[in-house]
């Protein structure tokens, strides 16, 4: 018991001395998580698993828009190419039967409603996968900006001002516009951003 003793009290004087220091176990600093945060490691959690960038920015808001966009697009690619291959099928046992009509449908009609849902398979197929990336992107930006101080006394004030006349060189073009040897004063509007 005694050796178990004076090993744990030589394995915390070594600690000690090659710089270790403790930390209360329930404390954390919220600047050492903000430096902590990578904007690569935002994009590859988007990457694997869609939301899960977001997650990793403690942007919960945006888990659903981005479930709500990947299952609108996704669900429009599935019903489109369903329809398709439907008046697919249609198309081809009307041309295979040389019917120019059936059950109340013309062969163009038909033709027309086939090239359409693919189309509009195509299409959502390249939303599905837009998406998808600008999830990715909007990730690794929100990483990239998330120590970004915005402060609370962003202001911007317009106010009208007097433009004082610059006295120059007399030239031709000056003695056009105001005739010789005079200025004219002029007014404007000053625009100042303070933050």
């Amino acid at each position: 018991m005694l050796s178990l003793a004076v090993a744990f009290f030589c394995t915390s004087l070594q600690a000690q001395e090659s710089g270790f220091h403790v930390v209360q176990a329930d404390t954390i600093s919220v600047d050492s998580l903000m430096s902590e945060h990578s904007p690569h490691k935002a994009a590859m959690y988007s990457a694997v698993l869609p939301g899960l960038g977001q997650i990793y920015n403690r942007k919960y808001w945006k888990l659903p828009l981005v479930y709500a966009g990947l299952g609108g697009f996704g669900y429009g690619a599935v019903w489109n190419s369903r329809q398709y291959r439907y008046y697919f099928d249609l198309y081809k046992f009307m041309t295979d039967n040389s019917y120019q009509e059936w059950e109340g449908r013309s062969i163009r009609e038909v033709e027309w409603y086939k090239n359409a849902h693919l189309r509009y398979k195509n299409l959502m197929i390249i939303l599905t996968v837009g998406f998808y990336a600008l999830q990715i992107v909007d990730a690794s930006v929100d990483a990239y900006l998330i120590n970004f101080d915005i402060s609370d006394d962003i202001s911007l004030r317009v106010e009208p001002v007097m433009i004082e006349p610059v006295m120059t060189e007399p030239s031709f073009f000056n003695a056009a516009m105001n005739g010789p040897g005079t200025s004219s004063t002029g007014f404007g509007l000053r625009c100042c951003l303070s933050f």
